[in-house]
This record gives structure tokens, sequence and C-alpha cells, in this order.
């Protein structure tokens, strides 16, 4: 039997983005880890467990004859047969190469959000045995209106605990709290508050450039072609600067960018829109859900470093604060987005107890926006800076350049001494 849920703020957003997306796998999710230490089958009992556990990954959407999207869950399995793949007869870099294909190839696949099967897709790849035992690749596809990338790590240390211990009974009903929380989030008072933080964001944006790229160049004849660049990173280390500025790592990365930005634009007030997460209480962090909305931020640019790094601060500040208001009346106030900039968390190991997994690395993507940043970094290893566009915002050239400006800038700001 089916019973109705109610789609959060955050995922109506996300289906109407998706609606006007050029890109019809824009919001398709592919994400994994590799674990080591864990035979296969157990893996694949405790992804079936995992998913069975939250309600969130069970909705179905289905429109009527007057165009009207609902949601319902029922209780069939959110998780399709876990496919298998065995590459141990492969030498461990063609291996890896195998699974970072296939991901690509899922990645580019539009995701069917209508169909009546699993919301979930999961897959296994036997890599080659390592001193300590079996390593599996556990690769998982999904849309964005189910997950946030937060909600990954949680279905992932979920998996990798039931997996790893002692049988963990297999849940007797679904944990409902993510539809709690999506029915306060459209609720009467929720709707006034977001309408109050668009218009606050609203004021604030008013002498700011939303749209510093002009669109100048054709129309490419694909309509989801692309434009992509990377730059990997040093070791960036901002503790020195954060303590001496009272400021997170966030703030330092926004004010590299958004200085590289208007150096090669010539705006000095520019708009970033930053994905955020709605989690705001403990309880929610343990949630699996999508929470995930695009909070803007109006950034005053300043030659000085450290008062740039400060103003981006209280931006990022701003935004979580206001992180809750109306994607639609924002677009009418102050612009479809343009440039948004995502930090993301480099992968790290992780263990418990003889069990060590660590994230895959996720296949490229497509800009969700004319220009899509993503920045990670880490002050002991290596990291990333890329760039995605469509075709009428940038040349090669100037993605390029831009990369190389927030580098620059980037190194400058964390500078020691």
């Amino acid at each position: 039997m089916k019973r109705q849920r109610t789609l959060s703020a955050p995922q109506q957003a996300i289906l109407e983005a998706a609606t006007s997306n050029s890109d019809p796998a824009a919001y398709t999710m592919v994400n994994a880890i590799t674990v080591d230490g864990v035979p296969e089958r157990t893996l694949r009992q405790a992804a079936r467990d995992t998913a069975a556990r939250h309600d969130a990954l069970h909705w179905t959407l289905d429109l009527d004859n007057r165009y009207r999207i609902s949601a319902s869950a029922g209780l069939g399995p959110a998780l399709a047969p876990a496919a298998g793949t065995d590459l141990r007869s492969l030498n461990p870099a063609s291996a890896i190469a195998t699974v970072e294909a296939w991901m690509a190839t899922q990645r580019a696949a539009a995701y069917d959000l209508w169909g009546s099967g699993p919301r979930l897709r999961f897959h296994l790849f036997r890599l080659p045995d390592t001193p300590t035992g079996p390593s599996t690749v556990c690769a998982l596809t999904t849309h964005h209106l189910y997950t946030d990338e937060h909600a990954l790590q949680l279905l992932w240390t979920e998996i990798v605990r039931r997996a790893s211990t002692p049988p963990i009974p297999a849940p007797t009903s679904p944990d409902l709290r993510y539809s709690r929380w999506a029915q306060a989030s459209i609720s009467a008072a929720a709707a006034t508050s977001a309408r109050t933080a668009a218009e606050a964001i609203a004021q604030c944006c008013h002498a700011h450039e939303a749209r510093p790229y002009p669109i100048y160049l054709e129309r490419p004849s694909t309509p989801d072609a692309y434009g992509q660049q990377a730059r990997v990173l040093g070791p960036v280390d901002t503790e020195e600067v954060s303590a001496r500025l009272s400021v997170g790592p966030a703030a330092v990365y926004v004010a590299a960018v958004a200085q590289a930005v208007s150096e090669q634009t010539g705006h000095g007030r520019i708009v970033l829109h930053m994905p955020m997460s709605l989690r705001r209480t403990a309880a929610e962090a343990g949630i699996v859900g999508c929470f995930v909305t695009s909070a803007l931020l109006p950034i005053r640019v300043e030659p000085d470093g450290d008062y740039l790094v400060q103003h981006c601060q209280r931006a990022l500040d701003f935004a979580s604060r206001h992180a809750h208001a109306r994607p639609g009346l924002l677009s009418r106030s102050v612009g479809q987005p343009q440039i948004s900039l995502a930090i993301e968390q480099p992968a790290t190991a992780r263990r418990l107890g003889p069990v060590t997994w660590s994230s895959f690395a996720a296949p490229n993507a497509g800009p969700k926006h004319p220009l899509s940043l993503q920045l990670s970094a880490s002050a002991t290893g290596p990291g990333r800076l890329r760039a995605s566009w469509t075709p009428t915002t940038l040349t090669q050239k100037q993605a390029s350049e831009l990369l190389e400006r927030a580098t620059d800038h980037l190194n400058r700001l964390t500078a020691k001494g």
C-alpha cells in the first residue's frame, strides 16, 4: 500500500531546476567507496538492510492530469538487486580504470524520476585482493532528489558498520524523520520565513552584478555541450589565516574565487551561488534525505586580502541564515544563477575495526549553471579546482586564466608570515 509523502522545499527546487536544465543528467548522482576487508555477500546484505531503513529512499513521483506532482512511498524495495563485476583478473590500475569508465557512463545517463522501480542502483566491483583480504568498490546511482552529499556519507557509514560488526537486525519499520522534516519545510510558517529571507537577500544583492560574464558567444549545435578544465592544487593550509582572522576555511576559498572573477570581469560586486545544507540540528545531521539548497553570497571584492576574507565570512554567515529563501522569488528579483561554487571535502580513508574504506573519485559532471566551480583542498595532500561551463559563458582560454588567478590568490591568502 502506498502512503502519500510531501516533497520538501529543496526537492521542489531541484525538480524545478532539473526541468529547466538542458542536461538531462544534471542531477544524476554516482558515488562510490572502496571497502577493504569485507566479503562481497556481506556488503550486499548490508546495502539492502540500510536502504530499507530509510523512508526517503522509497519515494516515487506521480503526475496527475493537471500536471501536479505528488510523492508516495510504498513497501517495495528501495534498492535494486546489486549487480556485480569481477575485476580480479586485471591489474589494480586497469581495474580502477574500468570502474572509472563505468561511473562516467552512469553519470552521463539521465535518471528516470518517474519510474516505479527501486530508487537506488547498487553495483559491486570485486578488485584484486589486498594483503588484508577482499577489496570491493561499492557504487551507488540515484537522483539528487533522494540524497545530498552528506546523506551519501551517512549511507556508506551505515553500510560499512552493518557489514563489519556482528549481525544487526533488519529494520522492522522505516525512518520517517525526513518525511516529517519535508512537511515542515513547506508549512505556512516556513513559507513566510522563506519569503522574508528572499526579500533580505534581494535587498543585499541590489547593487551587485549577478551576471558578470556576458553571454556573447554563439550557442553550440549540441544543446548539452559544455567545457571543462581543472587544476591540481598543492596542499592548502588555512590554519594560520583562519586563526588570525577568526574565519573558517570556506571564507578563504570564496575570497580567492571572488577575487579571480572580479579581476577577470571588472565587476567589484558579484553574486556567487553555493550549495548549503538546511540541516540545523544534531538530530537532522543524522537524517538521510535531500537538505541541500543553493544559497546566494553577495560579495564586495576589496583589494585588501584580509578584509576580503573577513567580508566573505560575513557573507557566508548571511547566506547560511537565509539559505531557506524561496528560489522562485530570488530568480525573479536577483535573476537566474550564473556562477556556482561548491566546496568539497577531499577523500579521506576511514576505519571501523579491521575494515577500511575511502571515497572513490567522483566522475566529472557538467555545469548546473553557466559557470560551475568545484574546489577541494587539504593541508596535507593535493586538492583540485575544477570549472565546467556552457559554451556561451567562457572560452577555454578564459577558463584557464580564471583557474590560474584563483589558484594564485589562494596561495597568496594562505602564505605563511
